[in-house]
């Protein structure tokens, strides 16, 4: 790849890192407003949620391309992880939009992809900081917003919406990964 595909590669998954943060942002909004007030806010975070996860494709592939000098068998296992955790939570809320499935069938799948993301967040934010591609709390974020997803989930399987571990791991999720999408963002498109 030439130093102008890459460049504007970088630009390309800086622009993507922002609109994943904004699609966060406003799923989020739309969620809290389908608790108080109820659809069509839930339908509305669904296909919020589905643009959020498939923005952050970009970011899989770029980070993977500056990642792959060292340590190759853990760049491709994040991306595994990266890009499964996606399309499967993008498809599953897809297809809860579409109402090919209901919420119940679509958790098991949503969860399973959101664990994905935060082993995908993990893994590509520690290799970065090990071989220096990226600022140290940048990658650091990336890490707390992986362990963030991954305790989501964790969360919810032992007690369902209103445990802890689900409400301090979505808060993770939530706010450090919009930190670390900016601060990606910012990194990538100031070159």
């Amino acid at each position: 790849m030439t130093n102008e595909m890459t460049d504007s590669f970088a630009r390309y998954a800086g622009w993507s890192a922002y609109a994943s943060v904004a699609a966060t942002i406003v799923a989020f909004i739309f969620l809290v407003i389908f608790f108080s007030i109820g659809q069509p806010f839930g339908t509305l975070n669904d296909i919020f949620s589905v643009f959020q996860v498939l923005f952050m494709l970009p970011l899989v592939w770029y980070l993977y391309t500056q990642l792959r000098v060292s340590n190759a068998i853990l760049n491709w296992v994040a991306v595994l992880f990266g890009v499964v955790g996606i399309l499967t939570t993008a498809s599953a809320q897809t297809l809860l939009v579409f109402g090919r499935v209901g919420f119940e069938q679509s958790l098991p799948y949503n969860l399973a992809g959101g664990a994905a993301i935060g082993v995908w967040l993990i893994l590509c934010n520690a290799l970065a900081m090990n071989q220096n591609v990226l600022p140290n709390g940048l990658t650091f974020a990336g890490i707390v917003a992986g362990i963030g997803y991954i305790l989501l989930v964790i969360g919810f399987w032992i007690g369902g919406q209103s445990h802890p571990l689900f409400i301090g791991g979505g808060l993770a999720a939530l706010i450090v990964y919009c930190v670390w999408g900016i601060w990606l963002g910012r990194v990538l498109l100031n070159g």
